[in-house]
């Protein structure tokens, strides 16, 4: 009896330390007494910062029930510089960065971070229909005989977006005059930037100058080279309207961002009468860029990253971005995300190269 109660007390003993040892150990989203795991998450500021609060807190409990394991916490950075630092000192687990702002920190901390994700966005009809740069700005700005033309996205899903520069129309006639654009009549104005790692609102416009023979200061000391960027930390939408108000002659900003800003949002004065497309004009269009990413502080536990994955990949599955409610709304309304792909650091090698030639020239 003794011998069978002694037993049965190490049985209990060793089943009681199996159980503590696999609290730890079995579901790293939980802690010992059961609480979710909380992911930190940050969008970087490249649309109105209201809006973006708006949509996470929608998206939040969505992620939440795809992964019951783990408590969603998403936030808005106060710069695309601020969402890199966050990652870069563990008070973030998850940045949506853009393809620059990944190029950079991985060049400047390597194996710091890490990409999860690319990004899928719809294409334009137009960049498929007209493949020169000057022919899309014609078409972008109506100026081709039988074909219209409001932003209208394509049926492909595509991993890349451009750079343009849109700019009020007084100053598109100026350029436009003899009829071909000329983005050296450009010089001497003021023209709306992002932070140093977006890739639409600085670094591919910084290249393209360079390219032209012009460079974007922050005071002018050649009239004739020379545009001022002003920058504009809170994003496109403050930019746009900036423009829009006479405060800076126009923007760089990404394919077609006065759409997706504006034009396809009925609260916007513009939406009414429908003069976007003709009050503010394209006058350059940058090569392609890679599309954002999704991406992890390197030393999280690969449990989170691949619930993270899941998550986002799961929101967007039923891919319905006309009907508010489902997380493919959400998401298109964020970024204009359409679905995720998996992706790995050697896939940033050209964007990487490309942020390299920038330091070496002296862009950034």
């Amino acid at each position: 009896m003794k011998k069978s109660i002694f037993t049965m007390s190490m049985t209990a003993l060793v089943l009681l330390c199996l159980s503590s040892c696999n609290n730890g150990n079995l579901n790293p989203s939980a802690s010992n007494n059961g609480a979710k795991k909380t992911i930190n998450i940050q969008f970087v500021p490249s649309n109105d910062p209201g809006k973006l609060a708006t949509l996470a807190s929608k998206m939040a409990p969505m992620l939440e029930k795809i992964e019951p394991g783990y408590k969603f916490n998403i936030t808005t950075g106060t710069s695309y510089a601020a969402t890199t630092q966050g990652l870069l000192s563990d008070q973030l687990d998850i940045g949506f960065l853009t393809a620059s702002g990944y190029a950079e920190v991985t060049l400047k901390n390597p194996g710091k971070v890490e990409v999860l994700m690319t990004s899928v966005r719809k294409g334009y009809k137009v960049q498929e229909d007209y493949k020169t740069e000057a022919d899309q700005i014609k078409a972008m700005n109506q100026e081709i005989k039988g074909y219209t033309y409001h932003g209208e996205q394509s049926t492909t899903d595509v991993n890349w977006y451009s750079s343009q520069l849109v700019v009020r129309n007084e100053y598109y006639k100026d350029a436009n005059k003899d009829g071909k654009i000329d983005i050296l009549d450009m010089a001497g104005l003021t023209i709306g930037r992002m932070g140093t790692t977006s890739g639409a609102g600085y670094l591919r416009p910084l290249h393209y100058l360079h390219e032209h023979g012009m460079s974007m200061v922050d005071d002018i000391t050649d009239a004739k080279t020379q545009i001022k960027g002003k920058y504009f930390q809170s994003g496109y939408t403050a930019a746009c309207e900036a423009m829009m108000n006479g405060e800076i002659a126009g923007f760089w900003g990404y394919t077609d961002v006065r759409y997706s800003n504006f034009y396809s949002k009925k609260d916007s004065s513009h939406y009414q009468d429908n003069k976007l497309f003709e009050d503010y004009k394209v006058v350059a269009i940058t090569d392609g860029i890679y599309n954002d990413t999704i991406s992890a502080r390197s030393n999280l536990d690969q449990a989170t990253k691949d619930a993270v994955k899941h998550a986002f990949k799961e929101l967007v599955k039923d891919g319905d971005i006309n009907t508010e409610g489902t997380g493919a709304y959400y998401l298109y309304n964020l970024y204009s995300h359409t679905g995720y792909s998996d992706a790995k650091d050697s896939d940033f090698e050209g964007e990487r190269s490309f942020y390299q030639f920038c330091v070496d020239n002296n862009l950034i």
